[in-house]
């Protein structure tokens, strides 16, 4: 089940728990609608939503900050391709068949990262392409040099490789997620029970339902960054592998 699909299951049934709540309210008798029995139902209510918005927003933010750590990890890893790819330049033709094999590991890592797999392959490309960095002649503390840089970048691409391949699933809590739609339905049905039966008010709860499931959707969309509706750049606002495809194209030249 997608992030859509539980946005919109969460926002169905807190929309039921409002119209439970005004069914309900036209059940009772009126005695339990008196104005003392709305005063003690909407300070209870008002413990429960602050302790409900202070969870939506401990989720967010978390799930920001797992945002901000991919899109650095990505832009991170970018920055090492093309650091590696300027240094096997510098070392001569002697290691072209090792810049090939790090232009087939981006493409590679570029299609895990999209699919959301482990990447073996990637990884596969990883080690021949420390190999060849490996089997690379020093006839110099110059060419010695650009050897160590090299593998020196590519043990940082492998751990930041394996960072994101790890940490690309939803991190989102269950007990924290199933907390949230309880008690939103219990504060919608607590609305629909003192509500006015009219056009106007069902907007309003339909609006603000929406505007809690929206959230929740959000939150999931930046925990799973690669599978997700949100991305680094463009619109809709998601993150995409868009640095590795530019590193890609700055080594092919």
């Amino acid at each position: 089940m997608n992030s859509l699909e539980i946005g919109l299951l969460i926002w169905a049934t807190v929309v039921s728990g409002a119209i439970l709540g005004m069914l309900l309210g036209r059940r009772l008798p009126q005695h339990h609608l008196s104005g003392e029995t709305k005063s003690v139902v909407s300070a209870s209510m008002a413990v429960l939503g602050t302790m409900t918005a202070l969870v939506i927003g401990l989720l967010i933010s978390d799930a920001y900050s797992s945002f901000s750590a991919r899109t650095g990890e990505l832009s991170r890893l970018s920055a090492d391709v093309i650091q590696l790819d300027g240094l096997l330049r510098r070392y001569g033709p002697e290691a072209t068949p090792a810049r090939q094999a790090l232009q087939q590991y981006i493409k590679a890592a570029t299609d895990n990262l999209t699919h959301r797999t482990s990447g073996p392959v990637s990884f596969g490309v990883l080690n021949q392409m420390q190999d060849l960095i490996l089997a690379l002649k020093t006839n110099d503390s110059r060419q010695h040099w650009l050897v160590d840089q090299s593998m020196q970048i590519v043990g940082d691409m492998d751990q930041t490789r394996r960072l994101l391949s790890q940490q690309g699933q939803s991190s989102v809590p269950l007990p924290f997620l199933f907390q949230i739609v309880l008690w939103s339905t219990i504060l919608f049905a607590s609305f629909g029970l003192f509500s006015p039966r009219n056009l106007i008010a069902f907007i309003g709860l339909f609006i603000c339902a929406f505007a809690v499931s929206a959230a929740i959707k959000i939150m999931l969309d930046m925990v799973t960054p690669f599978g997700g509706n949100v991305q680094i750049s463009g619109f809709p606002l998601r993150l995409s592998t868009d640095p590795l495809r530019h590193a890609l194209d700055v080594i092919v030249q």
